[in-house]
Parts: C-alpha cells; structure tokens; sequence
C-alpha cells in the first residue's frame, strides 16, 4: 500500500485504500512490531533489486552516500532535531538519515538507511560513522569486480578514505576505490595547504572538458578542471582534480575532487563523481512519491526506523516488482513505476470483479 496509494501516506490515509479487513490499527501494530527489523529487510529486497537487472560489461558498481532530511512538526518525536544542512543554509526541525545506494548504467538503488539521532541521544553516533557501517556490512554482487565509493565533501574525511583502502587490501575477489571532495583545509604530505593551490592557481592551467548527461546521453555538460597527483598527509599518493562549471569562476566556487584510481583523468573523475547525484534523486523520489517520514509514530525510536525503512522497502519493492520498465541508459522515475503498478493493480482487480459475477450468473 506503501506503493501504491496516491496522495499522502499517513497511517490513517493508506487504511482507507486497504482492505476492510486490515483496519488502521493493524498497520500502527506492524510499526510497533518487534519481531521484524526493517535493516534485514532492505538488505534482502536490495539483493532483490539488484540481481533483477542486467549487469555492466566493466563490472564496476558506485557505492554513493548522502545524508538528507525530513521536516516534522511535532516536537514529541524521539529522533526530531535542529539543524541545517550547510553553514549558510536555512534550518529546519525534522529526521535526519544517511542513505547508501549503488548505481551503474543508469540503475539506482538504496542498499542501506540509517537514522542520525539527536547529539543528547545516548546512542548517537556521527554521520560518518553511520556511513562507514553501512559501507562495511554491504557485500557486492558476484559480478562487481570493482567497487567506487563516491561521496561529497562531508564524506571526504581520513577514516572514510583509510576504510575504503583497507577493504581494497582484504577483498581478494574486486577491488576497492574512492572518489571524493575533499575540504580546502587539507594538505599535502610537505605540508603546502591545498587552500593555496586552489586560490594562487592561474586560470590558464584550466582546460574545458564536458561529460555526458547521466539522465539525456545526447546531452553533456562542461566543465574547466585541472589535475594533479599530489600525495596527502596520513593518506598517500592520489589524484586530485580542480572542477569548477566556468572558466571565470572563482576560488570559491571551484570544486576539490581526490582519488585512488590509478590512472584516472580528470575527465574520469568527473563523470564518476557525477554519480552523486543518483542519491538525490532517491531522496526527492522517497519523499514525493513514497512519504518517506508521512507516518504518524512517536514514542520510541524503532518505530521511527521502521516508517523510515518502510519508504525505502517500496521503493525496492517497485523497483523489483516493474523490473520490466527500467530500461540501460532510459530515464526512468518511481513516479512512472508507481503509476504502472497501480495501473495493473486496477485492471487485475476489475477482472476478478467481472469473473466473480460472470460465474454467479452462469450458475444461476
């Protein structure tokens, strides 16, 4: 019902669409529920999900990770806090979470979820701490032979880059890499402060690349970048690309990109950094068309989690379900898939209707 129902996904509303059988405390009794946790669940709808469609030629998988959040208005919510999501942005009073999705030929699929609880929380633990969990407990398909975490500037922290090395050192079956922004308060390993480089270098080391579109291959975007491998303190040799999308922009809006991929270009790091934004299409996709946080729970922070992960199980659940519909290198949306669902759903339900009376009829 996660699924299908339109318009708001409260409790109370989805018990209207359901059967006359399945009142809304039942569904309020499922979020209570103790006896099913949603992290299993997610785990095997996600292997689901991913070995319903057809694999790449390279066998390389992207592991991208974000955080988001979803605006609430009762204070009375375990997990609800203050905050904002940048130094200049607005605040809002809401759930904060931390999503993994793997993507590749423009599939995208959640694999984990986990919520940030509030700083006072006895059980709270750091955004990147949460990441590197989820990131640890993921096991690729068989078929992956190379794994690319990718990540923004929030990720770019040491024990990220440390995780994603060490597990290239232990996974004998694929190897393991990185590509992430990078703060300007970093340095190499001679002590120079890549805030410099950034500011001091001339425009004129900057050449104009494009990549092609992830959601339109006939379109492509341009960007001005420069590359440099440079070895940074407590993590080693990388290759470190400046992006900034004009020639002219400033210090300021120029982007700092590093990676471990041998032999990568900037052209390469680019378009493999471009992959983030397949997470932020899920988050807009849970949150418009699968009310992601709609659920009224209160009281206890397992019950937040389960209409958390509800969400991202229909949104697997649509994925697996209309397999058929996702198409290698199309553009596809949940909303599209949600419509499809819904369609058959109908149509299935009329001729059973039709059929039932048709046998009255002809036993009359």
């Amino acid at each position: 019902m996660q699924a299908i129902v339109p318009g708001k996904k409260t409790v109370k509303e989805i018990s209207r669409w359901t059967p006359f059988h399945i009142p809304e405390w039942r569904l309020r009794r499922l979020l209570k529920a103790t006896y099913w946790t949603a992290e299993i669940v997610i785990t095997w709808f996600a292997w689901e999900a991913m070995n319903s469609f057809p694999q790449p030629k390279d066998g390389v998988l992207y592991l991208v990770g974000d955080s988001s959040h979803k605006n609430k208005r009762g204070e009375k919510n375990p997990v609800v806090q203050k905050g904002r999501e940048n130094k200049n942005g607005p605040w809002f009073f809401g759930i904060r979470f931390v999503l993994l999705a793997v993507c590749w030929s423009g599939f995208r699929i959640p694999v984990a979820v986990r919520i940030i609880l509030p700083k006072n929380d006895p059980d709270y633990k750091k955004e990147n701490v949460l990441f590197r969990e989820m990131v640890q407990s993921f096991v690729p398909p068989h078929w992956a032979k190379t794994v690319i975490v990718v990540g923004d500037a929030a990720y770019g922290s040491r024990e990220n880059m440390k995780m994603v090395i060490e597990k290239n050192k232990n996974d004998a079956a694929r190897n393991w890499f990185f590509v992430f922004a990078i703060a300007r308060t970093w340095k190499t390993a001679e002590g120079k402060s890549i805030k410099n480089m950034v500011t001091c270098l001339p425009r004129g080391f900057f050449s104009r690349t494009w990549i092609p579109s992830l959601s339109n291959p006939n379109r492509r975007k341009s960007f001005w970048i420069y590359g440099k491998s440079v070895c940074l303190r407590h993590i080693g040799d990388v290759t470190m690309v400046l992006s900034k999308k004009g020639r002219n922009a400033g210090p300021e809006s120029t982007k700092i990109l590093v990676t471990n991929l041998p032999g990568a270009t900037g052209r390469q790091v680019i378009s493999i950094y471009q992959r983030r934004w397949s997470v932020e299409i899920i988050f807009r996709e849970l949150k418009s068309g699968l009310g992601l946080g709609e659920h009224q729970v209160t009281g206890d922070k397992n019950r937040v989690e389960k209409s958390v992960g509800i969400a991202v199980i229909a949104y697997l659940f649509l994925l697996r379900a209309r397999k058929n519909d996702v198409l290698p290198g199309k553009p596809w949306s949940i909303f599209q898939l949600q419509n499809n669902l819904r369609t058959e759903v109908i149509k299935f339900h009329f001729e059973h209707l039709m059929n039932l009376e048709l046998k009255k009829i002809e036993n009359s």
